[in-house]
Protein backbone atom coordinates (compact mmCIF):
# COMPACT_ATOMS: atom_id res chain seq x y z
CA UNK A 1 0.00 0.00 0.00
CA UNK A 2 0.84 3.71 -0.74
CA UNK A 3 1.35 5.85 2.20
CA UNK A 4 -1.73 7.86 0.75
CA UNK A 5 -3.66 4.57 1.05
CA UNK A 6 -2.64 4.82 4.84
CA UNK A 7 -4.61 7.96 5.32
CA UNK A 8 -7.16 7.97 1.95
CA UNK A 9 -7.55 9.87 -0.75
CA UNK A 10 -10.42 11.45 0.43
CA UNK A 11 -8.69 12.97 3.51
CA UNK A 12 -5.85 13.70 2.52
CA UNK A 13 -8.15 15.87 -0.55
CA UNK A 14 -8.37 18.65 2.20
CA UNK A 15 -4.29 19.01 2.12
CA UNK A 16 -4.30 18.49 -1.28
CA UNK A 17 -6.57 21.90 -2.07
CA UNK A 18 -3.85 23.62 0.35
CA UNK A 19 -0.22 22.02 -1.13
CA UNK A 20 0.87 21.59 -4.84
CA UNK A 21 2.46 18.10 -4.36
CA UNK A 22 1.05 14.55 -2.37
CA UNK A 23 4.49 14.61 -0.47
CA UNK A 24 3.84 17.95 1.17
CA UNK A 25 -0.14 17.01 1.49
CA UNK A 26 1.22 14.04 3.66
CA UNK A 27 3.01 16.47 5.74
CA UNK A 28 0.54 18.62 6.49
CA UNK A 29 -1.76 16.40 7.51
CA UNK A 30 0.87 14.56 9.90
CA UNK A 31 1.57 18.20 11.35
CA UNK A 32 -2.13 19.09 11.69
CA UNK A 33 -2.31 14.91 13.87
CA UNK A 34 0.38 16.42 16.22
CA UNK A 35 -1.14 19.90 16.81
CA UNK A 36 -4.41 17.99 17.26
CA UNK A 37 -2.55 15.96 20.17
CA UNK A 38 -1.47 18.77 22.22
CA UNK A 39 -5.11 20.49 21.54
CA UNK A 40 -6.71 17.56 23.22
CA UNK A 41 -4.71 16.87 25.84
CA UNK A 42 -4.88 20.88 27.18
CA UNK A 43 -8.69 20.71 26.37
CA UNK A 44 -8.70 17.27 28.60
CA UNK A 45 -6.86 19.61 31.60
CA UNK A 46 -9.55 22.01 30.93
CA UNK A 47 -12.31 20.00 30.89
CA UNK A 48 -11.37 17.96 34.40
CA UNK A 49 -10.93 21.32 36.16
CA UNK A 50 -14.30 23.08 34.44
CA UNK A 51 -16.49 19.89 36.08
CA UNK A 52 -14.66 20.08 39.28
CA UNK A 53 -14.87 24.24 39.68
CA UNK A 54 -18.37 24.14 38.96
CA UNK A 55 -19.38 20.94 40.94
CA UNK A 56 -17.20 22.65 43.96
CA UNK A 57 -19.17 25.65 43.30
CA UNK A 58 -22.49 24.66 43.30
CA UNK A 59 -22.00 22.40 46.30
CA UNK A 60 -20.78 25.06 48.05
CA UNK A 61 -24.00 27.28 47.36
CA UNK A 62 -26.34 25.18 47.21
CA UNK A 63 -25.45 22.98 50.02
CA UNK A 64 -26.04 19.66 48.35
CA UNK A 65 -22.88 17.20 47.84
CA UNK A 66 -25.29 14.87 46.06
CA UNK A 67 -26.72 16.77 43.33
CA UNK A 68 -25.95 14.84 40.43
CA UNK A 69 -27.71 11.60 41.93
CA UNK A 70 -31.22 10.81 41.42
CA UNK A 71 -34.08 12.13 42.93
CA UNK A 72 -32.26 15.54 44.49
CA UNK A 73 -33.77 18.74 42.97
CA UNK A 74 -31.54 21.14 44.61
CA UNK A 75 -30.02 22.07 41.10
CA UNK A 76 -33.09 23.78 38.96
CA UNK A 77 -31.93 21.57 35.88
CA UNK A 78 -33.75 21.71 32.53
CA UNK A 79 -34.74 19.14 30.89
CA UNK A 80 -31.80 18.55 28.17
CA UNK A 81 -29.56 18.57 31.47
CA UNK A 82 -31.95 16.12 33.33
CA UNK A 83 -31.65 13.63 30.59
CA UNK A 84 -28.05 13.68 30.39
CA UNK A 85 -27.88 13.22 34.25
CA UNK A 86 -29.23 10.28 34.13
CA UNK A 87 -27.14 8.82 31.11
CA UNK A 88 -24.01 9.69 33.40
CA UNK A 89 -25.47 7.72 36.56
CA UNK A 90 -26.53 4.68 34.14
CA UNK A 91 -22.71 5.15 32.53
CA UNK A 92 -21.61 5.01 36.23
CA UNK A 93 -23.53 2.02 36.85
CA UNK A 94 -22.38 0.24 34.09
CA UNK A 95 -18.77 0.94 34.83
CA UNK A 96 -19.14 -0.53 37.68
CA UNK A 97 -20.68 -3.21 36.43
CA UNK A 98 -17.88 -4.65 34.28
CA UNK A 99 -15.35 -4.48 37.03
CA UNK A 100 -17.10 -7.61 38.41
CA UNK A 101 -16.23 -11.40 37.59
CA UNK A 102 -18.43 -13.12 35.58
CA UNK A 103 -19.29 -15.43 38.79
CA UNK A 104 -20.18 -11.92 40.65
CA UNK A 105 -22.29 -10.57 37.76
CA UNK A 106 -24.63 -14.18 37.89
CA UNK A 107 -24.72 -13.44 41.86
CA UNK A 108 -26.75 -10.56 41.04
CA UNK A 109 -29.54 -12.29 39.37
CA UNK A 110 -30.88 -13.62 42.98
CA UNK A 111 -31.78 -10.08 43.74
CA UNK A 112 -32.53 -8.75 39.95
CA UNK A 113 -34.76 -10.94 39.65
CA UNK A 114 -36.46 -12.12 43.34
CA UNK A 115 -38.93 -14.57 41.47
CA UNK A 116 -36.65 -16.06 38.76
CA UNK A 117 -34.71 -15.06 35.91
CA UNK A 118 -37.12 -14.99 33.21
CA UNK A 119 -36.81 -17.78 30.27
CA UNK A 120 -36.58 -15.27 27.51
CA UNK A 121 -34.31 -12.87 29.16
CA UNK A 122 -31.14 -11.92 26.72
CA UNK A 123 -27.76 -11.38 27.96
CA UNK A 124 -28.29 -7.55 27.54
CA UNK A 125 -31.62 -7.43 29.18
CA UNK A 126 -30.11 -9.36 32.49
CA UNK A 127 -26.88 -6.96 32.18
CA UNK A 128 -28.87 -3.35 32.45
CA UNK A 129 -31.34 -5.38 35.58
CA UNK A 130 -28.18 -6.35 37.55
CA UNK A 131 -26.88 -2.54 36.87
CA UNK A 132 -29.89 -0.83 38.21
CA UNK A 133 -28.93 -2.90 41.68
CA UNK A 134 -25.69 -0.45 41.88
CA UNK A 135 -25.78 3.23 44.11
CA UNK A 136 -23.13 5.27 42.52
CA UNK A 137 -21.39 7.96 44.10
CA UNK A 138 -21.34 11.66 43.25
CA UNK A 139 -18.07 11.57 42.10
CA UNK A 140 -18.36 8.18 40.14
CA UNK A 141 -21.60 9.90 38.39
CA UNK A 142 -19.01 13.16 37.80
CA UNK A 143 -16.59 10.99 35.84
CA UNK A 144 -19.56 10.08 32.99
CA UNK A 145 -21.06 13.45 32.63
CA UNK A 146 -19.87 15.31 28.86
CA UNK A 147 -18.19 18.63 28.07
CA UNK A 148 -21.78 19.42 26.83
CA UNK A 149 -23.25 18.79 30.02
CA UNK A 150 -21.07 21.31 32.01
CA UNK A 151 -20.99 23.88 28.82
CA UNK A 152 -24.78 23.72 29.09
CA UNK A 153 -24.71 25.39 32.57
CA UNK A 154 -23.37 28.46 32.03
CA UNK A 155 -25.83 29.36 28.73
CA UNK A 156 -28.41 31.69 28.48
CA UNK A 157 -30.81 29.36 29.87
CA UNK A 158 -28.94 29.64 33.39
CA UNK A 159 -27.89 32.84 33.80
CA UNK A 160 -30.76 34.19 36.34
CA UNK A 161 -30.29 30.46 38.26
CA UNK A 162 -27.11 29.41 38.20
CA UNK A 163 -24.64 32.23 36.77
CA UNK A 164 -25.49 35.22 38.79
CA UNK A 165 -26.04 32.61 42.27
CA UNK A 166 -22.97 30.80 41.85
CA UNK A 167 -21.40 30.06 38.84
CA UNK A 168 -19.59 33.66 38.56
CA UNK A 169 -17.24 32.63 41.09
CA UNK A 170 -16.00 29.91 38.80
CA UNK A 171 -15.11 33.03 36.36
CA UNK A 172 -14.02 35.42 38.98
CA UNK A 173 -12.85 38.28 37.37
CA UNK A 174 -15.67 41.35 37.21
CA UNK A 175 -15.01 42.01 33.55
CA UNK A 176 -15.80 38.25 32.41
CA UNK A 177 -19.70 38.34 31.19
CA UNK A 178 -21.37 34.61 31.33
CA UNK A 179 -22.08 35.30 27.45
CA UNK A 180 -17.93 35.82 27.23
CA UNK A 181 -17.44 32.38 28.87
CA UNK A 182 -20.11 30.82 26.80
CA UNK A 183 -18.83 30.94 23.44
CA UNK A 184 -15.57 30.46 24.62
CA UNK A 185 -16.65 27.06 25.97
CA UNK A 186 -18.74 26.80 22.47
CA UNK A 187 -15.62 26.81 20.17
CA UNK A 188 -13.59 24.74 22.55
CA UNK A 189 -15.89 21.85 22.22
CA UNK A 190 -16.18 21.89 18.68
CA UNK A 191 -12.56 21.99 18.50
CA UNK A 192 -12.83 19.17 20.94
CA UNK A 193 -15.11 16.69 18.86
CA UNK A 194 -13.17 17.82 15.90
CA UNK A 195 -9.89 16.75 17.13
CA UNK A 196 -11.73 13.62 18.75
CA UNK A 197 -12.71 12.52 15.54
CA UNK A 198 -8.99 13.12 13.42
CA UNK A 199 -10.90 16.23 11.62
CA UNK A 200 -8.65 18.94 10.71
CA UNK A 201 -8.59 22.30 12.52
CA UNK A 202 -6.30 24.92 10.82
CA UNK A 203 -7.24 28.54 9.62
CA UNK A 204 -9.66 30.67 11.16
CA UNK A 205 -11.19 27.75 13.34
CA UNK A 206 -7.72 27.32 14.61
CA UNK A 207 -7.08 30.54 15.78
CA UNK A 208 -10.29 31.05 17.15
CA UNK A 209 -9.35 27.84 18.98
CA UNK A 210 -6.32 28.98 20.24
CA UNK A 211 -8.21 32.43 21.46
CA UNK A 212 -10.22 30.48 23.39
CA UNK A 213 -8.35 28.74 25.03
CA UNK A 214 -6.49 31.22 26.66
CA UNK A 215 -9.00 33.03 27.13
CA UNK A 216 -10.67 30.39 29.51
CA UNK A 217 -7.12 29.54 31.25
CA UNK A 218 -6.67 32.95 31.86
CA UNK A 219 -9.66 33.58 33.51
CA UNK A 220 -10.94 29.96 35.13
CA UNK A 221 -10.36 31.17 38.77
CA UNK A 222 -8.70 34.54 38.27
CA UNK A 223 -9.92 37.65 39.86
CA UNK A 224 -7.53 39.23 38.22
CA UNK A 225 -5.81 38.96 34.76
CA UNK A 226 -1.89 40.13 35.83
CA UNK A 227 -1.18 37.14 38.15
CA UNK A 228 -0.96 33.62 37.62
CA UNK A 229 -4.25 31.34 38.87
CA UNK A 230 -3.73 27.81 39.98
CA UNK A 231 -4.96 26.43 36.68
CA UNK A 232 -2.33 28.41 34.92
CA UNK A 233 0.31 26.75 36.90
CA UNK A 234 -1.40 23.57 36.73
CA UNK A 235 -1.78 23.68 32.89
CA UNK A 236 1.61 24.86 31.61
CA UNK A 237 3.32 22.27 30.77
CA UNK A 238 0.49 21.47 28.53
CA UNK A 239 -0.08 24.95 27.35
CA UNK A 240 3.49 25.60 26.88
CA UNK A 241 3.61 22.42 24.58
CA UNK A 242 0.47 23.29 22.87
CA UNK A 243 1.54 26.68 21.78
CA UNK A 244 5.21 25.09 20.56
CA UNK A 245 3.37 23.14 18.50
CA UNK A 246 0.86 25.79 16.98
CA UNK A 247 3.89 27.72 16.25
CA UNK A 248 5.45 24.98 14.83
CA UNK A 249 2.26 24.28 12.16
CA UNK A 250 2.26 27.88 11.42
CA UNK A 251 5.54 27.66 10.28
CA UNK A 252 4.94 24.33 8.43
CA UNK A 253 1.79 26.01 7.14
CA UNK A 254 3.53 29.11 5.70
CA UNK A 255 6.02 27.09 4.22
CA UNK A 256 4.45 24.08 2.38
CA UNK A 257 1.11 26.27 1.10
Amino acid sequence: MKIVDYISQERLATFEGFTDTQDRAIILHNHTLQLGSSLMSMIALFELALRNSTNHQLVTDFGDDQWLLPGSTSIPLKPFEVKAQKTAVRHARKAAYSKLSYKEKTYLDAFAYPGGVPSGASHDEKARERQKLFVVSHGQVISQTTFSFWKRLYSGDYAGTLWKKSLKKVFPNKDIERSDVARALEVVYATRNRVAHHEPVYGVRLGEAMDALKFLRDTLGAKRAENPSEFQKFSRIQYLRLRMDYESFQEVWNTLT
